[in-house]
């Protein structure tokens, strides 16, 4: 018999060895692309909600800003008309769908509103001329991701 001198190849532990250390490594990159994916959502979502936020607050400054209220309890908003109700009632919040109404409109339309994003504790109070509006954005797991709070002062209101 001859002798195998020159083997080419693998032996069976060398063959288990490299398995093993190929599991290994898919499973950290897989836990690591996870760990990103999370990552990635809740910036996204973050982002989303300021974002709304960010829109909101102009969106709503700018129709106060330049409203007039009026004595017998309506308010007269430049391109939206007469709406009834005191300053404070003008706008209201849709506890269900977490979306804000002027009147009996809605403010923004539905795609303002991102990923499941509810606007939440909204309140509009109006003293002087003086209109300060607070309100919250939180997901669907009610975690408070933006808020605002600012006072819009009337340059449109006639002065006695």
């Amino acid at each position: 018999m001859k002798k195998l001198r020159n083997q080419n190849g693998l032996t069976l532990t060398e063959m288990l060895c490299t398995v093993i250390i190929v599991l290994l490594f898919s499973s950290l990159v897989a836990v690591g692309a996870n760990a990103a994916v999370r990552s990635f959502r809740i910036s996204m979502a973050d982002s989303q909600a300021q974002e709304l936020c960010s829109t909101l607050t102009t969106a709503i400054s700018d129709k106060l800003r330049y409203c007039t209220v009026e004595t017998d309890n309506t308010v007269f908003i430049q391109g939206v008309g007469y709406v009834n109700g005191a300053p404070n009632e003008i706008f209201t919040l849709n506890s269900d769908s977490g979306q804000v109404y002027l009147g009996e409109n809605k403010f923004l339309g539905a795609y303002a509103y991102p990923e499941g994003l509810k606007v939440q504790e909204f309140s509009v109070t109006y003293k002087e001329n003086v209109f300060t509006v607070k309100f919250q954005i939180k997901d669907r797991r009610k975690t408070k991701l933006a808020e605002a709070d600012f006072q819009v002062k009337q340059i449109n209101q006639e002065t006695n």
